[in-house]
């Protein structure tokens, strides 16, 4: 049997209350893994108002912006885009 004498790990070289910042957007496969939601039902539900809409960056690419999702994470049930508010 061999014993393995591993190096110890530092301690407290970095904060651990310290989590990265969240990125200003979030890209389609980001937001298929945050919401547990597929495609379809995001783009469906972007037409029904009851999804944030992408926001175009540039030719064929598109992202969520961080705040938009987060207030449909934060009640998904109720979100409604405002264009459909009014």
């Amino acid at each position: 049997m061999h014993h393995h004498n591993f190096p110890a790990l530092p301690v407290n070289r970095t904060p651990v209350a310290a989590p990265s910042p969240a990125p200003a957007f979030y890209r389609l496969r980001d937001v298929m893994r945050i919401t547990a939601l597929s495609r379809s039902t995001i783009y469906r539900r972007v037409a029904e108002g009851r999804f944030p809409a992408p926001v175009h960056l540039g030719g064929r690419a598109a992202a969520w912006q961080c705040a938009s999702l987060q207030q449909w994470i934060n009640n998904p049930e109720e979100y409604r885009t405002s264009a459909l508010q009014d």
